[in-house]
């Protein structure tokens, strides 16, 4: 989660942005009200045969219709964990702060505001009046990037073994970031990967938080953060601290015709059968992920209110959290809407938490699917076209237009 491009300003966008007001009738209205609240299961097994699954109808209550006077958003603790995460990102920040999106400037305290107010509406508003308070206090814009619809991808927090000391196939550690060494002229956080898997490199800049296996180590740097257990059933969190500055290259690109299957999950089989190939594709990768080790709270916390990290602090929430361009701001709201082969999604309300080295250019996004069963799977097999929705608020001059 930070995907390795951790960054501490936002500022006005690289690339030109296509934007489009949406206008949407009061039918949709409602079935963006149920979107806005419905809360996906997170540790469900997902069927192989299962063509379509509605993520944002799923666990909708069904006392909770539509029809009802008002929506009971206090069962979606994930809803209200985003805006939590949102928010305390703006508090956290100067109150002078300010970022231009097309062609309006917003302070700090503007967006800081509208996403109390996107929280009191979808609070207290009745379900038929949602998406009209929505529309008087935002603007929709539509990400159209020049190639087509914007690109959605999955991620989600590995879960993996590891030692306290390096045995067997748990030999590769996960790094802390290297201390700096004034008498040597190359810096050392900048070595290429196939040089942190020298041991004389890492046992003199570095300190191993946790012994890993290749495999796992590689997910756990793909992913940004892994929730790892050990032999004495200690666990923590591994999350991103720290990266080399070079940009990651698929070890399936050196894997073609050799391994079964090519998804990040699935190279723990292959390299079974074909451990050198494996190694070697994994190593060519000159990108290189630092960790730093975060323990689990004694008092046991819901999932999702102690979520890996993202950016700049933010935790992440399943099925609430989406990595973006660096140009797009963090903290702001999304609509997210798009169809794969097993799910569907309209309207969703997520917001922007994390980055990610691959994560470029107007539109594109991750969506986080967190750690549940099933989801490394899902998470793998999600690449698909959809629409991407920024809410933007609406200066006081044009909320009554």
């Amino acid at each position: 989660m930070g995907k390795g491009n951790q960054l501490k300003k936002e500022s006005g966008l690289p690339f030109r942005l296509v934007i489009k007001i949406a206008s949407v009738s009061f039918v949709i209205g409602l079935l963006l009200a149920m979107a806005l609240f419905a809360e996906p299961t997170q540790n469900r097994n997902y069927d192989q045969s299962q063509k379509r699954t509605d993520l944002t109808l799923v666990s909708h209550n069904p006392q909770t219709s539509s029809s009802s006077k008002n929506l009971d958003h206090t069962k979606d603790l994930n809803l209200e964990f985003a805006f939590k995460e949102s928010i305390r990102y703006f508090e956290r920040k100067p109150k002078d702060s300010k970022f231009r999106f097309g062609e309006e400037e917003y302070t700090n305290e503007e967006v800081l505001r509208s996403l109390e107010n996107l929280q009191m509406i979808i609070r207290d508003t009745p379900s038929h009046q949602i998406q009209n308070e929505i529309k008087k206090n935002f603007i929709f814009f539509v990400l159209s990037p020049s190639d087509g619809p914007p690109t959605i991808t999955g991620y989600y927090e590995v879960r993996i073994y590891g030692k306290n000391k390096p045995e067997g196939e748990y030999q590769y550690p996960a790094l802390s970031p290297p201390k700096s060494d004034l008498t040597i002229s190359e810096n050392p956080k900048l070595f290429l990967r196939e040089k942190w898997s020298q041991k004389s490199i890492w046992e003199k800049y570095s300190k191993p938080i946790v012994f890993l296996r290749l495999t796992d180590l590689h997910l756990a740097q793909l992913e940004g953060s892994a929730v790892v257990e050990t032999e004495t059933k200690e666990k923590f969190r591994i999350n991103y601290a720290a990266d080399n500055g070079q940009n990651y290259i698929s070890p399936s690109v050196h894997l073609e015709g050799i391994c079964p299957s090519l998804k990040p999950y699935h190279l723990s089989n292959c390299i079974q059968s074909r451990p050198k190939e494996v190694t070697d594709a994994i190593l060519k990768n000159p990108r290189y992920i630092f960790f730093e080790k975060e323990s689990f709270p004694k008092k046991q916390l819901n999932e999702n209110s102690f979520g890996p990290m993202g950016s700049d602090g933010i935790r992440l929430v399943s099925f609430r959290s989406v990595a973006m361009d660096k140009k797009i701001p963090l903290g702001l709201p999304i609509l997210l809407s798009f169809q794969s082969n097993k799910e569907t999604i309209n309207d969703r309300l997520v917001f922007v938490h994390d980055r990610g080295n691959a994560i470029t250019g107007a539109g594109r996004l991750d969506y986080y699917l967190g750690s549940g069963d099933g989801v490394e799977e899902m998470a793998n097999n999600l690449l698909t076209k959809g629409k991407v929705t920024l809410l933007l608020p609406k200066k006081e001059k044009t909320r009554n237009k």
